[in-house]
């Protein structure tokens, strides 16, 4: 079989390039003979161009390491989550309706199911009594904290009125309580609730 004129071509442009690697060799080296250029080998730019790009590649493994790792929590971002949750659940407002529903959206797991059952029942409650409660967290600590979740040991203190009390006569109530956090969705969310005596 004869070489055919795409063959020839290809060979040519071969020798070309290469005539032209040559001829960049050469001048580099005239140019770092003469003092204009500090001297490079091809060697020596083919091993710079691998660390660079294995620099590349270990920077992409690391950002994608970093990407799909779980979320990492803080001990502070437990404590805010279940101060919060303490929060909502000491403040009753008789004029909230919705209080169970945001009750329930920040929670999960078994502490959610315990309180779904009873949701309606608590609202019905705190609407009839007329029910408005004042609450506020005194002191929280997380006593245990991982990528699963926390415990945080949390002191309260409340007082609630309803319809037939007069505000500020009822006694100011004082709890302490330990609330299990757990992420679920992207967010921290109340798995447990126990009091504590």
């Amino acid at each position: 079989m004869g070489l055919t004129r795409s063959d020839e071509r290809l060979r040519q442009w071969r020798r070309a390039r290469g005539e032209l690697r040559s001829a960049r060799d050469d001048l580099s080296a005239a140019e770092a003979s003469a003092g204009l250029r500090a001297t490079m080998s091809r060697r020596t730019r083919t091993i710079l161009a691998a660390i660079a790009t294995a620099a590349v590649v270990v920077a992409g493994v690391a950002i994608w390491y970093a990407a799909s790792a779980p979320t990492q929590y803080s001990d502070e971002d437990y404590l805010k989550a279940a101060t919060a949750s303490v929060e909502l659940l000491l403040d009753v407002d008789s004029n909230d309706p919705n209080r169970a529903k945001q009750i329930l959206a920040g929670s999960t797991g078994s502490f959610h199911d315990a309180f779904a059952q009873s949701a309606d029942a608590y609202s019905a409650y705190v609407k009839e009594s007329g029910a408005h409660g004042q609450g506020a967290v005194d002191a929280a600590a997380v006593q245990y904290s991982s990528t699963d979740g926390a415990e945080v040991m949390v002191a309260a203190s409340m007082q609630v009125t309803n319809k037939d009390s007069q505000a500020g006569t009822e006694p100011l109530q004082t709890l302490r309580l330990v609330v299990s956090v757990v992420p679920e969705d992207g967010r921290l969310k109340v798995d447990g609730l126990v009091m504590v005596p």
